[in-house]
């Protein structure tokens, strides 16, 4: 039986029972509470009518060494947690609808979630597309003011980065939820495992052989990292 529930964005109040349920620093959680909408890292929280705490979902922009890309297409759905005896009961559908809900009004294209089997399989009931075990999504996003952060002597749009998602040992699966329609420039299957940096580029090049059109979209400093000579020469000159 579903429960009544109250469903909406942390609150000071929610700090202490997020804190004690999850791995998110209490620092991290009590900024959330005022700038979560600039950063585009909501916590959703359930409670009870009379005030029970049920559990909470969190999201954030996808990030590349630990730098977030708020203005980038895809969102990383971090947490979901369910107090025991309340599993079942709805909560964990209903925070993760809503979490999706607002990444869509934030104006993410897409979320990504690195989960455990069951996990996974509980997601895929729900409409996620869950990749295999032990495969990871590269992709490359249309430039953001943010990537000129990589390059700075060089001109604005001549980079931006190859993106992914790590997976973990407990998390070995990855999830996708479409939000909107906006596509990558270009997306491939890789291994995660090993040299998983190498083992992305390596299937985005290969992705790009037959994608001549997608090629040419892409950022100079980029097509030249990704070792396509016949596109070197394109690559601005560094002022300064």
């Amino acid at each position: 039986m579903a429960l009544e529930l109250r469903i909406r964005p942390l609150a000071a109040t929610d700090v202490d029972d997020v804190v004690a349920a999850s791995d998110v620093d209490r620092g991290t959680l009590l900024a959330d509470v005022t700038s979560w909408q600039q950063q585009k890292a909501p916590t959703i929280v359930a409670r009870t009518i009379d005030g029970a705490f049920v559990g909470f979902a969190r999201a954030r922009p996808n990030e590349v060494e630990t730098s977030p890309r708020p203005e980038g297409q895809v969102a990383e759905f971090t947490h979901l947690f369910v107090v025991g005896d309340q599993r079942g009961n709805g909560a964990g559908t209903a925070l993760v609808e809503r979490t999706l809900k607002t990444l869509r009004l934030l104006g993410f294209a897409r979320v990504v979630a690195a989960a455990n089997e069951p996990t996974a399989a509980w997601l895929a009931q729900r409409g996620w597309e869950v990749l295999p075990a032990g495969r990871a999504l590269a992709w490359v996003e249309p430039f953001i003011a943010r990537d000129d952060l990589w390059h700075p002597d060089a001109r604005s749009g001549s980079f931006s980065p190859l993106l992914a998602m790590p997976l973990a040992k407990n998390r070995p699966v990855q999830a996708w939820m479409r939000l909107a329609d906006a596509p990558p420039l270009i997306d491939a299957l890789y291994d995660p495992r090993g040299d998983a940096d190498a083992h992305a580029v390596t299937a985005i090049t290969a992705a790009l052989v037959d994608r001549p059109d997608v090629l040419a979209k892409l950022p100079p400093l980029l097509r030249a990292a990704l070792h396509f000579p016949a596109y070197d020469a394109a690559a601005p000159e560094v002022e300064g």
